[in-house]
């Protein structure tokens, strides 16, 4: 037999341990450190109006300038939004609060590679690889990232598929295989904005939150889940994938924009939530406060919950402790007397007396930004 028509040795995909570890692989690069992966199939979903959008456009407003995104680096990246959802006036609208928010101005725009296509007759996966190929060739425009919002308005399941009898999983499967191949043979990076289930609360398995088949969440590198209910402005984003480690990031969202939420901004809404229980009970144990804040949905443990209760135990409440029959005494927390105060007056209450709190720079700088927003009243520093 010609050895240049042998078939392929049936041992030929198998690899010893040993093996493994002595091969010479390229380490994982990113266009986000840690969180988006080069040449990955990504899903970012969320219930329906919780701002995936938003945060979308954050993201990829980081990737064209360089600049951080939830404290994380993100290399400068040529980025191409498409938005079957949003119309131009709609996003015009959204996307200039993203760049006043990083600082982006018109002088910029020229320079800035982030490019908007909106809603068209192109869509699915082949007209996507031939829109891709002539603004390579033809144009000599490469993107690094592409948004897709929404996946459900973008894809085009093959009809034949459907008449082959084929399982929905299997259909959403093969279809979104074919889009993780693109992205591997391309080192491109497609972020497809996805809804979740209409359920209220997160159910613990990430996967189980998105809407449709599980062939979905399978067939992704890299999912982010979004969590926000509407009109609260707390919420979290959960990561998990092949290549990314699990990971969480509590965020805040004002005036349509997300950003972290800094141990301050914590302890001073947990101090703001334990004054609203304090106020309507009148007396609690430090147990009984944290139980109450968890039904909130508050994430904090006992040890944040404790430190905010020392930090300002002599400014927003008192505490005495009641002997029990047997056991350690219990701590019970009330309000003081004649309280009025808000969270942010006793930062300020606690500068002007000198006692139980000192304010730092960036605290300082927190205060001036409350009295210019008109949230306290205007005070002598």
């Amino acid at each position: 037999m010609n050895k240049n028509t042998a078939k392929p040795s049936l041992f030929q995909d198998y690899l010893s341990v040993e093996r493994l570890f002595t091969l010479d692989l390229e380490e994982d690069n990113f266009f986000i450190d840690g969180l988006l992966p080069v040449g990955s199939l990504c899903l970012l979903s969320s219930r329906p109006k919780a701002g995936k959008t938003n945060l979308a456009l954050q993201m990829a407003t980081c990737l064209a300038s360089g600049k951080l995104f939830l404290n994380l680096r993100a290399y400068q990246s040529k980025v191409l939004f498409i938005s079957l959802e949003l119309n131009k006036k709609q996003m015009r609208k959204r996307l200039k609060k993203v760049l006043d928010y990083y600082g982006i101005d018109d002088v910029s725009f020229k320079k800035f590679p982030l490019v908007l296509r909106f809603s068209g007759e192109r869509r699915g996966i082949d007209a996507l690889k031939e829109e891709f190929q002539v603004l390579k060739d033809k144009y000599n425009i490469n993107f690094d990232v592409i948004f897709i919002d929404t996946y459900v308005l973008f894809k085009d399941i093959n009809k034949e598929a459907i008449q082959r009898h084929k399982s929905v999983y299997e259909i959403e499967s093969e279809y979104l295989a074919e889009l993780r191949k693109f992205c591997e043979e391309n080192n491109l990076t497609i972020v497809l904005i996805y809804h979740n289930r209409k359920a209220q609360m997160f159910t613990g398995d990430i996967t189980e939150n998105i809407m449709g088949s599980t062939g979905i969440a399978g067939a992704v590198n890299e999912i982010f889940l979004l969590e926000r209910k509407t009109g609260q402005d707390k919420g979290k984003l959960i990561i998990t994938g092949h290549t990314v480690e699990e990971k969480e990031f509590e965020l805040v969202f004002k005036d349509g924009l997300f950003s972290l939420l800094t141990e301050d901004e914590k302890a001073l809404r947990l101090a703001q939530k334990i004054i609203e229980y304090l106020s309507q009970v009148k007396s609690a144990t430090q147990t009984e406060i944290f139980n109450y804040l968890k039904s909130e949905g508050e994430t904090s443990r006992k040890g944040d919950v404790l430190e905010v209760l020392s930090k300002y135990e002599d400014t927003y409440w008192k505490s005495k402790r009641e002997k029990r029959n047997r056991g350690k005494p219990t701590v019970i927390y009330s309000l003081l007397e004649n309280y009025t105060s808000t969270p942010e007056q006793m930062e300020i209450s606690a500068f002007n007396s000198g006692d139980n709190h000192s304010l730092n720079l960036d605290e300082l700088e927190y205060l001036e930004e409350l009295i210019d927003e008109d949230n306290i009243e205007s005070i002598d520093l």
